[in-house]
């Protein structure tokens, strides 16, 4: 019996490591694919609960033989270094099924840190600091968004104000990066297990999202800790407090979309229109405040009675 569950999960890795290599090898020679790459775990997360991280190692071994064949030893280690730790701390407790915000928070952790090393490791390599080549890009967008409002006669913000501003939320970028992906892997993941008949899963449908209730706690020790850097010499404290702003505005604003859906759902509204208007809202950066605020108030008051459905 054991033989049998071993080949089927090894026979389960190879699939999942061809599939993952179409795509990967798919998105570097499509550009405009790229941003799914982010959705690249969600398989070996799958693998993951369903088998252990053991055939996610052997999975991902294949996978970064595949694409390193085909295309330079370069883009597999960027993969690996990029999605491998996560994907196996993630998956790990995917497999114990442990707490979602758990599983989110670990998996953002590791994410952020698996950056880091990327971007001192290309530093180390090649001599070059991503950093400065993201500074670089930056200035680029902003003196053609800039040049694009001037010539609409547009009162734009200095060139100067808005790069220093970027680069002060660098960091924070990251995090919310990282968060963002973990949250949609794990949100993707819980619906393939679901396709597959493992609903398990404790993490509700995205309309029924809510962070834990001491969120709010939380997050205000932490701006009042922050705060309080100020008055310590040799820290940034309004550079900790703008990235520690941008982070908990994310953090809020995917409350606050959850609970917009909510009750876009009470009105049974179409799913596909219902997508539409979310997406719009997304887009919509004027609203992201907004949402944010939303956000916070549900936590606050948990407008959406959520905590009596599960009583």
């Amino acid at each position: 019996m054991n033989l049998m569950s071993d080949k089927r999960a090894l026979i389960e890795a190879a699939l999942m490591a061809t599939i993952s290599s179409f795509f990967v090898i798919s998105f570097i020679y499509i550009p405009f694919l790229a941003l799914l790459l982010i959705l690249l775990p969600v398989p070996f997360l799958v693998l993951a609960t369903r088998h252990g991280n053991r055939y996610v190692v052997f999975s991902f071994l294949i996978t970064s033989i595949i694409v390193g064949a085909l295309t330079g030893i370069i883009y597999p280690i960027f993969i690996v270094l990029l999605f491998g730790p996560m994907t196996l701390v993630m998956g790990y407790f995917l497999k114990r099924q442990a707490n979602p915000y758990r599983v989110i928070g670990l998996g953002t952790l590791i994410s952020v840190f698996s950056i880091f090393i990327v971007v001192q490791l290309v530093d180390w390599v090649a001599g070059i600091y991503l950093i400065d080549e993201l500074i670089l890009m930056l200035q680029s967008v902003i003196d053609h968004q800039i040049g694009a409002l001037e010539n609409m006669d547009i009162q734009a913000i200095s060139r100067e104000e808005l790069l220093s501003y970027l680069v002060i939320i660098i960091p924070g970028a990251f995090v919310v990066q990282s968060l963002l992906i973990c949250f949609l892997n794990y949100y993707m993941t819980a619906a393939v297990l679901k396709r597959l008949g493992m609903d398990q899963q404790e993490l509700p449908e995205f309309s029924n999202f809510r962070w834990p209730g001491n969120i709010v706690l939380g997050s205000f020790i932490i701006f009042i800790l922050t705060f309080a850097t100020q008055f310590i010499e040799g820290i940034y404290a309004q550079t900790l407090l703008t990235n520690i702003t941008l982070i908990f505005s994310f953090v809020f604003f995917l409350q606050g979309i959850a609970f917009i859906s909510f009750f876009i759902k009470k009105t049974r509204v179409n799913k596909f229109i219902r997508m539409v208007i979310l997406g719009v809202i997304v887009i919509l950066s004027p609203l992201l405040t907004i949402v944010a605020i939303m956000g916070l108030v549900d936590a606050l008051f948990d407008m959406r009675n959520l905590k009596k459905s599960r009583a």
